[in-house]
């Protein structure tokens, strides 16, 4: 095939994003996200496969793939700092390395984001510290959480 007819291929199409996503207050995503009847631990177990996204980053529309997981955390965190996720993910295009893929950076930024407020008396409620680190994460094995 000519490189030519390759670029007329139209793209598939990406995973919508949640409602609200787009405008430019922040939205409570908890909701949205949330199926009846199953916790949130429950739905992070389900077998993981990348959603795609639209943002918009310094006014560029583009696309991420990240596990569901990580996308509730980032909405996490955009409504607890008031702020949308295309502000966000502009934030943290503007400060990673130009090496770095913006993907990769949003992963590094969400652990480092939830470390930094990890606290001793947090990983005492959760459970952390005796010899058990998947307690309360996707990969904590059903009977374990019983």
């Amino acid at each position: 095939m000519h490189s030519d007819q390759a670029l007329a291929v139209p793209a598939p199409e990406v995973a919508s994003e949640p409602a609200g996503a787009r405008d430019n207050q922040p939205a409570d995503f908890a909701t949205e996200r949330e199926e009846p009847g199953i916790s949130r631990l429950e739905a992070a177990m389900k077998p993981s496969t990348l959603v795609s996204r639209n943002v918009t980053v310094a006014g560029h529309r583009t696309s991420c793939r990240l596990e569901p997981f990580m996308w509730d955390a980032l909405y996490d965190i955009c409504r607890r700092e008031r702020i949308t996720i295309h502000t966000l993910c502009t934030q943290i295009s503007e400060r990673k390395e130009p090496a770095t893929s913006l993907t990769a950076a949003i992963r590094v930024f969400a652990l480092a984001y939830f470390r930094a407020a990890a606290t001793e008396e947090g990983h005492a409620r959760a459970s952390h510290g005796h010899g058990e680190p998947f307690h309360q994460t996707p990969f904590e094995t059903p009977d374990a959480a019983e």
